[in-house]
């Protein structure tokens, strides 16, 4: 045990010398997470925390369905979500898109109310921010909603539409029996609509929630398999050293002193372990004091790093005792950890799997490893955790086993 001490430590001062290998395969898993973050922000339950849509107008109609779509923002619970702006002219609206951050510019054609009330066709032009990525979508989005609505309220309309742009302009008020009767008129098109429109197909029920959860944390969600994917990429990048000593020859000459293959084996194994344990409290850290995750209690936390850790370094010392070369087992390395992370659903949920991938996913380590941290996350203990690490340890297990009898194997053969 003694001499595995020594190995490991000699090993673990000769990595750490240079620790820009772990730094890169840290800084992987911390990009992605701030750019989740930084795009999706925190709580998806804080509706406070949501993004609001700027956008201008440019109103050349000015009749009263453009008037509708303007006054839209002054709805109080619109206003939360939608800033809307009127330009006076187009030039003034590409220069404040440019310069004010705005998603989109919507241009509401000279003629565009009489023409849809007419029935007749008409276009509306948005021009999308391209410095933006997403809210310029979610304009267009919008802009083709409010665009498919407009069309079948002009549909519903009919043949009254000029008879109510009449009435817009302010005229034909004195006419009582032709405003009774166009009252009649779009009253009758709604009867004969009835069994289209009512009951809705879709009915939302609002009720009030006994306990404010503070909502959908998607960070929360997705960091823990940014986690895994950092000690699976660690794991295989420290774990290549192996076949560096060994063409090297370093390992061969090891083979001269009292030692045996196992006790070299695993004191690399171990090394390698300890490090991947740094990358784990690292990431850890990174995630409590960047993205605001609670952990929850010391115990649980400690148990999951500590098989997770375990269960990378096995699948690593397994990888690297099946492949001949250190190129062979990055590439194979990066693939399986990809492969993994995604059949393990780090990047979405378990159930968007279809039904034959769902046997393929619980042997995926990521799954049980990025899983136990999700728990945690949300609050659980050891209870709601303990099938989780069940699990790990029996992938730490057996991974280790074979990987350790494999390397020594292939070391006393003189392969390493």
């Amino acid at each position: 045990m003694r001499a595995i001490l020594i190995l490991t430590l000699k090993d673990l001062r000769r990595r750490l010398a240079d620790p820009a290998g772990l730094l890169l395969n840290l800084a992987i898993p911390l990009v992605m997470g701030a750019m989740m973050y930084l795009a999706f922000g925190g709580r998806g339950g804080d509706t406070n925390a949501a993004p609001v849509l700027r956008i201008l107008v440019l109103d050349l109609d000015q009749g009263p369905v453009a008037r509708a779509i303007t006054g839209a923002s002054g709805n109080p619970e619109a206003a939360r979500r939608l800033d809307m702006r009127l330009v006076q002219s187009r030039e003034e609206g590409l220069r404040r898109l440019r310069e004010e951050e705005f998603a989109a510019l919507l241009v509401l054609p000279e003629g565009f109310s009489k023409a849809l009330l007419d029935r007749r066709q008409v276009e509306l032009e948005l021009l999308k921010n391209p410095a933006q990525t997403i809210m310029p979508i979610v304009a267009q989005q919008i802009t083709e909603v409010l665009s498919l609505y407009l069309s079948i309220g002009a549909r519903i309309v009919g043949d009254d539409g000029a008879r109510i742009r009449v009435l817009f302009e302010g005229e034909g008020w004195t006419d009582a029996a032709g405003i009774a009767a166009l009252i009649t008129s779009l009253r009758d098109r709604v009867i004969d609509m009835r069994d289209l429109l009512f009951p809705p197909l879709i009915e939302v029920e609002k009720t009030s929630a006994k306990k404010d959860t503070g909502g959908f944390d998607l960070i929360a969600w997705l960091f823990p398999g940014m986690v895994m994917m950092g000690l699976l990429f660690t794991s295989v990048s420290q774990m290549g050293d192996l076949l560096r000593e060994s063409q090297q020859g370093t390992l061969r000459r090891q083979l001269t002193a009292p030692l045996g293959a196992a006790q070299v084996v695993m004191a690399k194994v171990l090394s390698v372990a300890i490090v991947v344990a740094i990358a784990f409290c690292l990431l850890v850290a990174a995630g409590r004091l960047a993205f605001r995750i609670h952990w929850g209690a010391l115990g649980p936390l400690a148990a999951t790093g500590a098989l997770a850790v375990l269960a990378a370094t096995g699948f690593a010392a397994l990888l690297f005792s099946l492949v001949r070369t250190e190129r062979q087992g990055d590439a194979l390395g990066g693939i399986l950890t990809m492969l993994m992370s995604l059949l393990g659903g780090t990047f979405f949920p378990i159930e968007a799997l279809p039904a034959w991938m769902e046997p393929l996913s619980k042997l995926m380590l990521s799954r049980w490893g990025h899983g136990a941290l999700r728990i945690l996350a949300e609050g659980g203990g050891w209870e709601a955790v303990s099938g989780h690490l069940a699990v790990l340890a029996g992938i730490a297990l057996v991974c280790t086993a074979l990987g350790v009898a494999f390397l020594g194997r292939r070391h006393l053969r003189g392969a390493l």
